[in-house]
Parts: C-alpha cells; structure tokens; sequence
C-alpha cells in the first residue's frame, strides 16, 4: 500500500513538473510570437516602402519624352502708306519638350512644354501674354504648358480626351514644316493652346478613318485677382466654346494618304479685351462668333511625289450692340471704343509641295483673307500671323533633310495686306479701315527633332 502512495504520489510531482513546462513553454512561445509579428510588421512595412517606390520609378518610367529644337534668322520689310520700314537680322528660337505615357489598357497621357524667344531678349510680345498663345510666342526663356490632356478609351471606339487639347499647328501646317498630323483642328480656324473636353466616336465599318467629334472648352473665365473665385462678378459673362468635327478619307488607293475634316464652332460672349479683366467698365461681352471650315490634305498623291491641302472657312459674327473699350495701337491703353465685326468674312488656304527623292522638298502656299476675316489662328511659327491677314499671301520654301533629324528650310513670303485689324474680331464701329500694305519675310530655319 506504501508503495502505491509512493508511485501516486512520483505521478502528481511529474505531472505537476510536466505542466509547470509545458506552461513555461507556452509562455515562450508567446514571447516568440511577438517578436515574430513585430519583426514581420517591420518587413510588412519595408515591403510596402519598396513597391511605393517601385510603383513610382515605374509610373516615371512610363513617361516617353521626345523634342523639337527650332533656330530661325530673318529679315523683314514692310511698306505701309507709302512710308517703308525694315528689320533685318533677327534671331529666335524655339524648344519644345513632348512627352507621353500610357497608363493603362484604357488611359493615356500627353503633355508638351514649349518655350519661344527672341535671342538676347526676354521682352514678352503683347501676344505671349494670352493664355493660348503663351510659349508659343516671342517671350521669355520661361517654358509654358502648351498641351496636358488625358485620353480615355470607355470603348475601343469611343474616347474622352480631356485637358488642354492637341489644338495646335494642326492640319495645314504638315508640309511646310515636314511633319506627321500634330493637331485636330485645321490652321485656319484655330492655332493655339485650348483647354476643353471632346468626345470622340469611330465608325468604322462606313467611311476610312470616319471620326465624329463633340468640342466643349473655356475660351475666357472671369476671376477676380485679388479674391479669386469668391470674388463678385462685374457681369462679364464666360466665353464658351462649342465644336463639331467630322472627318474622314477617300477609298481610293491611288490618292494615296488623304483626309477630309468639316468643322462646325461657336464661341460664345467674346470679351473687348483678354489681356484685362479687372476693369468691367473695359472689358464687356460683344458677341458671338460661329464658324464654318473644309479642310481636304492629299499626300503621296496618285502615286506621285506630289502634295496639297485645300482649306476654307466662313465666319459670321453675331453682335449684342455692346460696345467696349480695346488697345488697338498696342501701346498698353485700353483707349478706342471696338464693337463686333459688323459682317461675316471667309478666308482660303491651299498649299502644295513636291519631294524630289529623300533631301529636297520644293513647297509653295497661299492664302487670302476677306475684309472681315477673323479667325483664332495665329500659325506663330510664322511670325507674320499670315493665315490672319485680310488680303493675299503667297508663300516659297525650299527644304534640305540633312538626314531623318533636322532639315534647312530656306523660304520667303510676300503679303499684300488691304485691310487692317487682322486677327482681331472686333474694329471702331465693326468696321476695318482699307490700308495699303506690303509685307515681305525672308528667313533661313533650322529644325531638329529627337
């Protein structure tokens, strides 16, 4: 009996011993744990930091960046009212930086930065300062944004493009310049930065390439300066953009590359002056403006080393009655009381260029403005503004590819200006006084592209 009390009692402090342990064990383990968990939060973290910045050097990878590096020397002449003027010897340049990146299957980013100056100067022309022009006309060494739009694909036909918009040296401008289609809208109706949003739809099972476009953007918003948005309203209304495009090319195999554009606008509640909006008692709302374009491009023509474009557009202004106050002798004084163009108007451009085999491409072109043309093209790769001007312009150039990079182009352009205010829709009394005007341009251009 002893010993049974003896093993019973070896039996409990064994167990006792055992559980004592497995207690210490389980305490252990605990603490283990602990340090385990922390240890993997702290990998978690540096885990999350690395791919936070791998997604970031990814989505900087993404960016695609390309340029244009342009060098332009000329001699300008004019003879106005009989009275002659010249200014030889001028120098300017011009650097734009593109860049892409496709986000997604669905999404796609496109930016351009450019800058425009003259050399030895950073005095900004009166056109630098507005909003659709900055960077693309003579200013400073500052580099402005001239595109930054997204576009967006809900379907593999249907897209938003959103931002400001390729809008700039579109069709029209491809031959002179030796370039691929830059922008959606032809030269002669519009030539800038625009800011907006176009809806985009494809057919094609109906016409090659066959687009339908529907434009909405800000031509002018008010906002106070010293208050911004919660500043009150002096009654200058918005200036509104409504567009519709359509476009398309010709089936036939011997025409070659070709395409064909009709385009619809209205802009709404244009402003006396831009440039100056804290003074309504200035700036008032003077109408709107509608405008009516064809636009026809052929290249490879037939077969041939032959290319042309064909452009046209009417212009009907649609006065309030309002009349402003505008700076037309551009000495900084708003001075000059402007109304609306009292009719419509309507300009042509054609042009045509044959490439004589892989250097030598001999182009010329032409165009003409009518007494009330206004237009908000303003081609400032051309200094002259030529596709503004009311009267005739004829235009000669010669291009060297030196390789696929760079080209020489030689060129001169002869203007004979009838009427005055060109690029501007409004006048005293909406009416353009007849001038006499001759405008000759010659210039030697470097372009480099990489």
């Amino acid at each position: 009996m002893k010993k049974f009390y003896f093993l019973l009692c070896a039996g409990l402090l064994y167990a006792s011993n055992t559980q004592t342990e497995l207690v210490n064990r389980i305490i252990n383990l605990e603490t283990e744990l602990k340090q385990l968990k922390k240890h993997c939060n702290i990998e978690i973290k540096n885990l999350n930091k690395r791919a936070d910045e791998n997604e970031f050097q990814s989505s900087i990878n993404k960016i695609k960046w390309g340029g244009e590096f342009t060098v332009n020397v000329a001699n300008y002449y004019v003879d106005l009212n009989s009275k002659n003027y010249s200014n030889t010897n001028k120098w300017d340049m011009r650097v734009a930086l593109n860049m892409n990146a496709r986000i997604n299957d669905k999404t796609k980013f496109t930016g351009r930065l450019m800058m425009t100056k003259a050399w030895g100067s950073a005095v900004p022309l009166n056109l630098s300062y507005l909003d659709a022009t900055q960077g693309r006309a003579d200013g400073t060494s500052a580099l402005y944004v001239e595109r930054a739009y997204v576009d967006y694909y809900f379907t593999k036909n249907f897209v938003i493009t959103i931002g400001r918009q390729p809008s700039s040296d579109g069709p029209g401008m491809n031959l002179k310049y030796d370039t691929k289609r830059k922008a959606t809208y032809p030269v002669l109706l519009f030539n800038g930065a625009a800011d907006g949003i176009v809806l985009t739809y494809k057919i094609r099972n109906f016409i090659p390439k066959f687009k339908i476009r529907f434009a909405y953007g800000k031509g002018y918003q008010w906002i106070d300066r010293n208050y911004g948005w919660a500043g009150e309203n002096p009654g200058i209304k918005d200036t509104d953009v409504y567009g519709f495009f359509v476009e398309g090319s010709v089936d036939k195999p011997e025409m070659g590359d070709n395409l064909w554009i009709l385009t619809f606008t209205e802009t709404t509640n244009l402003i006396t002056n831009p440039l100056d909006d804290s003074n309504a008692t200035i700036n008032k709302n003077l109408g709107n403006y509608e405008h009516i374009g064809v636009y026809f491009e052929n290249n490879k023509a037939f077969e041939s080393n032959f290319n042309y474009f064909v452009s046209f557009a009417y212009c009907k202004p649609e006065s309030n009655g309002n009349t402003g106050i505008a700076d037309l002798n551009g000495d900084g004084i708003a001075d000059t009381s402007v109304e609306l163009n009292k009719k419509s108007g309507y300009a042509y451009h054609i042009g045509m260029r044959y490439d004589k085999g892989r250097h030598w491409k001999f182009g010329y072109e032409f165009n003409h403005g009518s007494k009330y043309w206004f237009s908000f093209s303003t081609n400032l790769l051309d200094p002259t503004n030529k596709l503004a001007m009311r009267g005739n312009v004829n235009d000669f150039y010669v291009i060297y590819n030196m390789d696929i990079f760079q080209y020489v182009r030689i060129g001169v352009m002869y203007a004979d200006i009838n009427y005055n205010y060109s690029g501007m829709y409004y006048a005293p009394n909406g009416e353009p006084d007849s001038v006499e005007c001759n405008m000759k341009y010659a210039y030697l251009s470097y372009d480099l592209r990489f």
